[in-house]
């Protein structure tokens, strides 16, 4: 097994070579060589790791991937940035038609390799959109006006709590009556 130092990788690559080499390749590519997913995000810094292994998979040639990236997101609900720390694996058999599709055990996905050499870089980026979250947000209140929602609605829950307690004791309007009516019998 081949294995080439981490560094800056190449854009494309002949998978079906890596294959018959059986090479594990690592390395990273800028986020702002990534077009599709800097659209999406509030800035292009930071990098994507990456690692690649070719090789052979229940009579399949495959390529198992990970990728990884902390990346600036928009809060959804400051506007401001936040960092989110994304991460995809993926796990590929590489078919030369159609047809090899339904030859393919659950656990492969199907990449159709077209050509000599196929796009790296297309690969990593549709993983990492794949792998965004659905909304990006700070964990904690983000601004003053979300600190002071947060607390108001922590306020609203545990009076819903405590009237619901109250509530749920059968006997608590009893005690209230009682309590009223020796009031009552010291005025009488």
């Amino acid at each position: 097994m081949q294995t080439q130092l981490p560094g800056m990788l190449s854009e494309t690559l002949n998978f079906v070579r890596q294959v018959e080499l059986n090479r594990t390749i690592e390395g990273v590519y800028p986020v702002s060589k990534l077009v599709r997913l800097s659209e999406t995000l509030a800035s292009d810094e930071g990098l994507v790791t990456v690692k690649l292994e070719f090789g052979d998979c229940v009579g399949f040639a495959c390529l198992k991937g990970k990728v990884s990236a902390t990346l600036v997101a928009e809060c959804q609900r400051c506007l401001d940035p936040v960092e989110t720390a994304v991460s995809g694996e993926f796990k590929f058999a590489l078919i030369h038609s159609e047809e090899e599709m339904e030859l393919l055990p659950e656990e492969l996905e199907p990449y159709l390799v077209e050509g000599e050499e196929q796009s790296v870089i297309d690969l990593v980026e549709d993983e990492l959109l794949l792998s965004l979250p659905m909304v990006s947000v700070h964990e904690k209140a983000c601004s003053d006006f979300m600190s002071k929602q947060n607390k108001a609605a922590q306020a609203a829950i545990q009076a819903d709590r405590d009237a619901e307690r109250e509530a749920s004791n059968p006997f608590a309007a009893l005690k209230s009556m009682q309590g009223q009516s020796k009031k009552g019998d010291k005025f009488n």
